[in-house]
């Protein structure tokens, strides 16, 4: 006997409701994709349709904000949960998402533009790429860190290594971040 539960899902009919004991749910197998790539040089590849992550470091006076209850509103829901210890939040979402709205048990409530990056003229835009490529591990990271984060960069992008924000290392970031 078909549940009411089920034929909607079947007929993709309505609003979209949590799943509750018993309601049947199909999950397609991995789809395998293969890609010729050289095997001596570092191949970077962009999964489509795969979600991204928000991470979002709350520091008050430089010390992080540890153990705050918050709500991040984001792609239609609503997720809790406690900062880490470092002060960080870090949540999975859809790549079509650009905005949310956090709000902390403080009663602070902040809206976040996602997935946005400041002018690669700017060395907030610059470091903003680092990050997204994994040179750079946050935005506030000391001077020392965005020159090494820099000359890694230049390494792997084969530009000459000057740990120094110049022209050719802009053009490189934005081919690199698509942005």
């Amino acid at each position: 006997m078909e549940r009411p539960r089920e034929r909607r899902a079947a007929a993709h009919a309505g609003p979209r409701e949590p799943l509750v004991p018993g309601d049947a749910v199909f999950i397609p197998a991995p789809r395998e994709k293969r890609a010729d790539a050289p095997t001596d040089a570092r191949s970077v590849f962009k999964r489509r349709g795969v979600p991204a992550q928000i991470h979002v470091r709350l520091l008050r006076d430089g010390r992080p904000c540890a153990g705050v209850a918050y709500t991040l509103a984001i792609g239609g829901l609503e997720l809790h949960g406690l900062t880490s210890p470092s002060g960080q939040i870090e949540h999975w979402l859809a790549t079509t998402v650009r905005t949310a709205r956090l709000t902390l048990a403080t009663g602070e409530v902040y809206e976040l533009a996602v997935g946005r990056l400041e002018p690669v003229s700017e060395e907030r835009g610059v470091r903003g790429r680092l990050c997204g490529l994994g040179f750079l591990a946050a935005l506030d990271a000391p001077p020392a860190d965005l020159e090494a984060a820099l000359r890694q960069f230049q390494a792997a992008a084969q530009l000459p290594v000057t740990g120094a924000i110049d022209d050719p290392t802009r053009e490189r970031l934005v081919a690199r971040n698509s942005s």
